[in-house]
């Protein structure tokens, strides 16, 4: 990531068993990333326990954190209560315009166009939230902790063009219901080479 060393734990790896008994284990950890998932943050699952326990680690820590979909919705959760995360009235599928407030996580980013793959929302955010980015169909599109060095993003900065759209076609594929809320706004795909930028501000948010 951006030539900085990472190291992915993935939910039923024994590594989570391992911090269940002796958290210190994340301790040389200097990041937290939360990645999406097929689970869903407004319904729950067995694994919303562990995922919030890493994370409230990294709280404790003080270290950076960035939510990616289901991790922003997950961060959501466990900062503010379930109340703050729902099932959407508009699923969005496909590259869709982002607008963004001027924040550190969007340094070096105008105009984007970022991919969306999600039925799940954040929505009534507590005032210790800042929400620096919304669109048309979902008004909590990212958020920033006032307080401390946490954000939440609910598109997927990390998809590029072919893995992005093989993404959302093996979706659609799979559930053409939802193909009425496919939608492409992306013009041009060199729009998206900016979107990487996230990754290395985040980062570099801990000499912020």
């Amino acid at each position: 990531m951006n030539g900085f060393p990472f190291e992915i734990v993935h939910l039923g790896d024994e590594t989570l068993t391992q911090f269940t008994s002796n958290n210190k284990i994340f301790s040389k950890y200097s990041h937290l990333l939360i990645t999406g998932s097929s689970l869903s943050a407004s319904q729950g699952s067995e694994w919303d326990e562990i995922i919030i326990s890493v994370f409230k680690y990294f709280v404790k820590l003080e270290k950076p954190i960035l939510g990616i979909c289901h991790g922003h919705q997950m961060i959501a959760k466990a900062l503010a209560g379930n109340g703050v995360c729902r099932r959407t009235d508009i699923p969005e599928f496909g590259w869709k315009k982002i607008q963004i407030e001027d924040n550190y996580l969007f340094k070096g980013i105008s105009n984007p166009v970022f991919l969306e793959s999600h039925y799940d929302e954040v929505y009534n955010l507590p005032e210790e939230f800042n929400i620096i980015a919304a669109n048309s169909n979902c008004a909590v599109q990212a958020f920033q902790h006032k307080y401390l060095p946490i954000w939440g993003v609910q598109f997927h900065p990390e998809m590029q063009f072919e893995n992005g759209n093989k993404m959302v076609q093996e979706h659609l594929n799979n559930n053409p219901q939802d193909n009425k809320f496919y939608k492409n706004e992306l013009k041009n795909k060199t729009q998206i080479n900016q979107n990487f930028k996230i990754f290395k501000n985040f980062i570099n948010s801990i000499e912020q």
